[in-house]
């Protein structure tokens, strides 16, 4: 894919599968599992963290590098516009100000606190998870499916994608319903965070019954 279609990467280089794959599986959920290790002083479960981004996004990693393995030298003629407008930066603004709007709107919803929606993690997921996983995902994952080619392998990694996409898709609509912890109330004053037990005060805190991060 290149760096034409996906401005994200700097210079001239064309980055691989593998590597679009790692970079993918590193914003999410790598780097989110570090910050609630070391910051919030927490290991990432099933127990505490939605299901999308625990299981669905690595999927859309997987998506991501499939898409690249398909088309190594750019998209085809006829998705590179297409291609250009969910991969550009307008979509990564635009991916910007969704989570700009979510993190707002989930918290006038009562899913999180105002303390839960400054910790690390959540940050991170608001601030990079959408604008770098929005256009990087979509963008590689339209080029894949709309590239030329009939082989049996060409068709199956296509459908691995649609497959990684309805999954991610799948598990949001799950995560609407069973609400989990997803991030802790956090004191930046300590660095750590508030000490449970936690006020039931969310829905998140309430799903998660008050347990105590780190354990």
């Amino acid at each position: 894919m290149s760096t034409r279609a996906l401005p994200g990467f700097a210079g001239g280089r064309r980055p691989g599968p593998l590597t679009v794959f790692a970079g993918c599986l590193a914003v999410s959920p790598g780097v989110p599992a570090l910050l609630a290790r070391i910051l919030e002083r927490r290991w990432l479960s099933p127990h505490g963290e939605f299901v999308a981004f625990l299981y669905g996004d690595p999927l859309l990693a997987v998506a991501a590098g499939l898409g690249v393995a398909l088309c190594p030298d750019g998209p085809s003629a006829s998705a590179s516009a297409p291609v250009r407008a969910v991969a550009g930066g307008p979509a990564a603004a635009a991916w910007l100000a969704f989570g700009l709007w979510q993190w707002r709107a989930e918290v006038r919803a009562g899913l999180y606190l105002p303390a839960q929606a400054v910790a690390p993690t959540k940050i991170w997921h608001q601030l990079v998870v959408y604008p770098a996983l929005g256009h990087l995902v979509v963008g590689a994952a339209f080029a894949g499916v709309a590239s030329p080619g009939r082989s049996a392998g060409r068709r199956l990694a296509k459908a691995t994608i649609v497959g990684c996409a309805s999954a991610w898709a799948v598990a949001n609509v799950y995560d609407r319903r069973h609400v989990k912890l997803g991030h802790p109330p956090y004191d930046w004053r300590r660095l750590r965070p508030v000490a449970a037990p936690w006020p039931r005060s969310s829905r998140s805190l309430r799903a998660a019954d008050g347990a105590v991060p780190g354990r």
